[in-house]
């Protein structure tokens, strides 16, 4: 089957609560490599409203819960005429992943300054690796003081 590199956006989401900006489950017969995401918002722009936002990237290994109280979303291939992704992705749940009986691996942890875009990707010997059936989030682990309208964009690899 090979590899197919696939995208997923939310766009325009009143965030005002500690979150999963994104959730991905790996599919049960292959593994994903996220590539890169960029977080970016319209609504603070002066100084006044400035503020750093905690941003970590979490594996949930084995038996882990799925957040909640967001959205699915449909991931699109980069490449017109590719498949459609087997990955399950969820968006902006306010009710985080958190530890079953399996694993939570927190992988790295950032600092947005969310009056400025934040845009990062890999290195090709840096990109996690999510195993069949394990889950990825990237996590907004502080609440904003006040609402900030937020969009999203994932990439991510399907290897099978």
């Amino acid at each position: 089957m090979g590899s197919r590199i696939y995208t997923a956006s939310f766009k325009a989401v009143a965030v005002t609560a500690a979150q999963d900006f994104f959730e991905i489950l790996a599919p049960s017969t292959m593994s994903i490599v996220i590539h890169g995401w960029l977080l970016n918002q319209v609504t603070e722009a002066g100084d006044a409203q400035e503020e750093m936002l905690q941003i970590t990237t979490n594996r949930g290994e084995g038996s882990v819960t799925s957040g909640s109280g967001g959205s699915s979303v449909t991931p699109r291939p980069l490449s017109r005429g590719d498949a459609a992704s087997s990955a399950t992705v969820e968006a902006n749940n306010t009710t985080r992943m958190v530890v079953g009986s399996g694993t939570l691996v927190e992988l790295e942890v950032h600092s947005w300054n969310e009056r400025v875009p934040y845009q990062f990707w890999y290195t090709p010997e840096t990109r996690p690796m999510i195993r069949p059936g394990d889950r990825w989030t990237l996590e907004c682990e502080t609440a904003p003081a006040d609402s900030v309208t937020v969009s999203g964009t994932i990439w991510f690899e399907e290897l099978g």
